[in-house]
């Protein structure tokens, strides 16, 4: 298996785009994103392998992938109208790769006709804006979850690496910062730009999942189980999408809202996969009009791509995914006290690097790799 502006107005921007719809915490901690020049009060070594927060990463992962994949795996025995009706739900943007307005970031990393038919797919997970806001106004808003996935050219297999939102990169044009503000300043073609330079790795498309979508995926699943204050709770749509925008009585602000909307994802991934649920077409129409409406690509996705997408991914079950957390350093604090997390240059370089070749993934570290 293939595992693998100058700084003046850049605080104004983070902001205004903590005012758009970031938590307080993360606000307080996201305005002085656009300097690197603070001191670095401490550096920690990287978590142990049972550290919870990158387990909730890696479900996260998980079912970010499964719902995207989902629609995928599914589309091959729908008819002809509900694969129209499916493509025409899902929102499309031009610009993802171009850099002419991005002069820093420089060339994109060259396509390797050498990798064959490999795919790398930018997965994103965000709290969007309001509903029928414009699919490209997107700046402002923040990237909770962020994630490479590499389908090799065999398509055996689906690989994903989690990048964390709160690692220290350079964005181009703008210094050093969280990983998360090149989706703020920039959109998706910054974002982009900024993974691609530090990764090496090409980006062929882009797919973000609004989680404002959640209610009508709920509603078609029946409703789903989760952990809340209170112990074991069964939501519907409408509780779900509370649960996930939950700002305020949080003892770790933005970070336990983050962790709510990873443990719902979780509880949808795991009642998709239920008995019954993908056996009814009424309730796997409805999941799945749900789904597409909650979906976002570039324009080069297009229903043609998404059908071979479909044909070629149909031989995938579980036992052929496996997620990995990019090798972090440890953490430390940056300017204004920010904590961010520190990636492992070196250990970084090996594996994108095979990822770029699309060859067997260098042996992850201890609690780096997880499967279903």
């Amino acid at each position: 298996m293939k595992d693998a502006p100058d700084a003046t107005g850049e605080s104004a921007e983070a902001d205004e785009a903590d005012r758009a719809g970031e938590s307080a915490d993360a606000g307080e901690a996201d305005r002085t994103n656009d300097s690197a020049d603070g001191a670095e009060a401490h550096i920690e070594p990287a978590p142990a392998p049972a550290r919870k927060p990158w387990s909730r990463r890696r479900k996260a992962a998980v079912a970010l992938v499964g719902l995207l994949t989902l629609s995928l795996l599914v589309v091959g025995g729908c008819t002809a109208w509900l694969l129209y009706s499916l493509n025409s739900n899902i929102k499309r943007i031009d610009g993802v790769f171009d850099r002419s307005g991005i002069p820093a970031a420089g060339p994109r990393p060259p396509a390797d006709p050498a990798a064959g038919r490999a795919l790398n797919i930018l997965l994103v997970g965000m709290d969007a804006a309001a509903p029928g806001a414009d699919p490209e106004a997107l700046q402002g808003r923040r990237s909770d979850t962020m994630m490479i996935l590499h389908l090799p050219a065999g398509r055996a297999s689906i690989s994903a690496i989690s990048l964390p939102r709160d690692a220290w990169v350079s964005i181009p044009g703008r210094g050093e910062a969280k990983l998360n503000a090149a989706f703020s300043w920039g959109g998706p073609a910054l974002l982009v730009a900024t993974i691609e330079n530090l990764t090496g790795v090409r980006i062929d498309h882009y797919a973000a999942v609004d989680f404002g979508g959640f209610k009508g995926m709920v509603d078609a699943l029946g409703g789903v189980s989760v952990d809340a204050d209170q112990g074991r709770t069964r939501l519907d749509g409408t509780k779900a999408l509370e649960f996930v925008r939950q700002r305020y009585g949080l003892q770790r602000g933005d970070l336990d809202r983050v962790a709510h909307q990873q443990q719902l994802l979780g509880a949808i991934a795991k009642q998709i996969t239920a008995e019954g649920v993908l056996g009814s077409p009424l309730r796997t129409e409805n999941l799945l009009q749900s789904l597409t409406k909650s979906l976002t690509v570039d324009d080069n996705l297009n229903f043609r791509a998404l059908l071979g997408l479909a044909t070629d991914l149909k031989g995938i079950d579980e036992s052929d995914l496996a997620f990995r957390t990019a090798p972090v350093a440890g953490f430390a604090e940056r300017g204004g006290g920010q904590s961010v997390v520190l990636l492992d240059d070196k250990r970084c370089k090996e594996l994108f690097a095979a990822v770029r070749a699309d060859i067997p993934w260098p042996e992850p570290a201890p609690g780096e790799l997880w499967r279903p």
